[in-house]
């Protein structure tokens, strides 16, 4: 008898919607500083890589031109270097190389530097 009188329930009410939006708004809010960490972590890396690139392509050039004077370079990536073509460069890292044959990198999105000394000392000083 009550059923004729009882309206077919369609869809979700306002509670059950500003509940799910507050339950994926805390996730979001856990999720996206993580996030942010590991995209630091993965351009650190790709500094240190790039560095460690151009210093052995600065290494092989020294040993192939019987200890001169490596060019002075400074290049942006995505990019190759023009005195040392093995190397390449990926996206906002930027290769410093001076005449002592010491490489520094660094990118756009990170405080700090990587640098690879000639005689194979590493000062690490890259930050988020």
């Amino acid at each position: 008898m009550f059923r004729k009188f009882r309206q077919k329930q369609n869809g979700f009410t306002l509670v059950e919607l500003m509940i799910v939006i507050a339950i994926v708004g805390i996730l979001a809010a856990i999720a996206i500083p993580q996030y942010q960490v590991y995209q630091a972590r993965g351009f650190m890396a790709t500094v240190r890589s790039d560095t460690k690139n151009v210093h052995t392509a600065v290494q092989a050039w020294i040993a192939e031109n019987l200890g001169g004077t490596p060019p002075a370079e400074n290049a942006t990536g995505p990019a190759a270097l023009v005195s040392y073509p093995p190397a390449r460069l990926s996206a906002s890292v930027t290769i410093d190389v001076n005449t002592a044959g010491d490489v520094t990198g660094s990118h756009a999105l990170l405080n700090g530097t990587y640098t690879i000394m000639a005689d194979g000392a590493v000062i690490d000083s890259l930050s988020r």
